[in-house]
């Protein structure tokens, strides 16, 4: 249900990504996994439209095509992201965070599915999200993009600078939020543990390019390993 087709994006007259494909089925949570500089950020914020892709770029939800839309309609027609670092809005309260997200939807109030996936929110709902630990601040980013009502989420290194008893909570929301809602989710991570306890399948970037993909039954986690390290 998303599709990416020779993708091609760069920084200049710096070419990162050059003719990339990827499909994304309906309700997968797919990991996509590398080490720093090997084009994951770059990847979504070409998605999302930060940067430009090249001519001839396709980026896909059905049969809509996103390349050419700007992000604000990219996030309407069901894309939401969470980026490295969650840029979260600290001088914000919790819920008014939650609340930027709403913008684009018809809703009124705080769904209470957000509140039962992380009912920390909830309790927190006053505080400033500067205030927030990292982990909380995690889940209020994660909040903030499913109140846009995605059919794909983005998450860029979710775990960084998050406890290791939190990452694994992290993991099986994840597919709690696919479950509950039939949300697709691409994650781009360096930590193999998280992604074996998350996701359905498996690819790895180097140099912009996918140069390894395998299914969750077939997953060689050593092989990974040997991608991630330096």
């Amino acid at each position: 249900m998303f599709h990416i087709k020779n993708l091609k994006v760069g920084y200049g007259e710096s070419t990162v990504i050059s003719g990339l494909d990827l499909d994304l089925g309906e309700g997968e949570i797919l990991a996509i996994m590398g080490r720093n500089g090997m084009g994951k950020t770059t990847l979504f914020k070409s998605v999302i439209g930060i940067l430009d892709c090249g001519n001839g770029s396709s980026i896909k939800i059905g049969e809509q095509e996103l390349a050419e839309a700007p992000s604000f309609m990219r996030v309407r027609r069901g894309l939401a992201y969470v980026p490295q670092g969650r840029m979260i809005f600290p001088s914000m309260t919790v819920k008014e965070n939650i609340e930027i997200g709403m913008d684009t939807t018809d809703l009124n109030e705080v769904p209470d599915y957000i509140y039962e996936l992380f009912p920390v929110l909830d309790e927190m709902g006053k505080r400033k999200g500067g205030n927030l630990s990292g982990g909380q601040q995690q889940q209020l980013a994660i909040a903030r993009a499913l109140v846009t009502e995605p059919k794909v989420l983005l998450l860029d290194e979710p775990t960084e600078g998050i406890q290791p008893s939190i990452i694994k909570e992290m993991a099986q929301k994840l597919k709690v939020i696919r479950d509950m809602h039939g949300i697709s989710i691409i994650v781009a991570e360096q930590v193999l543990s998280f992604t074996l306890d998350a996701c359905d399948r498996f690819l790895v970037m180097e140099g912009g390019s996918i140069v390894h993909s395998s299914d969750r039954k077939e997953v060689d986690a050593e092989k990974i390993k040997s991608f991630l390290s330096v």
